[in-house]
């Protein structure tokens, strides 16, 4: 998808915005109703609609999968690619793969990232290798103010103060991921056969249908969800960062944009108005989102579901036994 969402007189939607034609039956006042899929050919009844993309211009981290993505930077070489470890303790990968331990993963994982966080030198390719921390913009200010009472007395260090950090952006990480092997990342406590690193990071966007996304007809106007206000804002300002490296402009002019599409977490029904939000007369719930379930469902996590249950089960025993005992104690117990 290129272009942003706009309408031309009779509100027909536009080819490549976000309210194609090809993505399903769109249904905007009585002229659109007899319509088809211009994918699949079916009417608004039989159609389900159809998923597509946009493609970013500049790759942005992936909200969801940050900690992960953190993760693995603690543990390659940030020039070589590859996990740091010398051959003696990538060993114990073997013992693992012998006593069929391979499924159990998150210890894997834990291990290595608490070996290779404690070395600072890449056993490969000899570079040092520091921290890889999560810092906000107010964070790395206070930190750099901590090195001016030393550049204050040694004018010189000012110019090494750049050096001391690297700011990993996601083109570095996308190409540090990109040349991890299968065996490192196996290493890891990943398998490639069911996705790569870089796939952390988000170089596409995935587009629902919009018989999902309706628009609201009244007085002539229509009225856009708030998905599809937001898929329009992200095909506009990934217009305007291509338009300005097209046009050789100043990195300032679109980061802007760059930071824009850097989304810092979900938004939405779900994320805004029920997930985790308090009811009357109950505790604290959480609202899970499955396509599997019915109307009438709301799936639990398993391990609060077996909690809650056995914590349920044994109330409700103690209830019974004690309503049981006044009951008998009353005289008034019938089985």
């Amino acid at each position: 998808m290129k272009e942003p969402m706009s309408s031309q007189a009779p509100k027909i939607p536009v080819k490549d915005g976000v309210l194609d034609r090809r993505l399903g039956h769109l249904s905007q006042g009585t002229s659109e109703k007899n319509a088809f899929c211009e994918t699949c050919a079916m009417s608004a009844v039989d159609c389900v609609g159809h998923y597509t993309y946009i493609k970013l211009v500049d790759p942005v981290f992936h909200i969801g999968y940050f900690k992960h993505t953190i993760s693995i930077l603690q543990c390659i070489c940030r020039t070589y690619a590859r996990v740091l470890l010398d051959e003696p303790e990538r060993s114990f990968l073997k013992r693992f793969r012998r006593l069929g331990l391979e499924k159990n993963s998150l210890v894997r994982r834990k291990t290595v990232n608490t070996m290779a966080r404690k070395v600072v030198y890449c056993p490969w390719c000899l570079p040092t290798n520091g921290a890889v921390k999560k810092r906000t913009a107010d964070e790395m200010e206070r930190w750099k103010r901590t090195f001016v009472p030393a550049v204050e007395a040694q004018k010189e260090l000012g110019i090494y103060l750049k050096a001391v950090r690297e700011e990993l952006n996601p083109w570095k990480v996308l190409d540090f991921f990109r040349r991890v092997s299968d065996e490192d990342y196996e290493l890891l406590g990943r398998k490639s056969e069911f996705g790569r690193p870089e796939e952390y990071i988000w170089q596409y966007i995935s587009v629902p249908p919009v018989c999902i996304r309706p628009s609201i007809v009244q007085d002539g106007a229509s009225n856009e969800g708030d998905l599809t206000v937001k898929l329009t804002e992200i095909v506009f300002t990934n217009a305007l960062i291509k338009q300005g490296l097209s046009k050789g402009a100043f990195t300032a002019q679109f980061m802007e944009h760059w930071v824009f599409l850097q989304l810092s977490r979900g938004f939405g029904r779900f994320c805004d108005n029920l997930s985790g939000k308090r009811v009357d007369f109950s505790r604290r719930t959480v609202i899970f989102l499955d396509p599997n379930l019915r109307i009438d469902e709301v799936p639990v996590p398993e391990p609060f579901y077996y909690v809650s249950s056995r914590a349920s089960s044994t109330l409700a025993d103690f209830r019974t036994e004690r309503a049981r005992g006044i009951f008998e104690a009353l005289g008034r117990f019938d089985e």
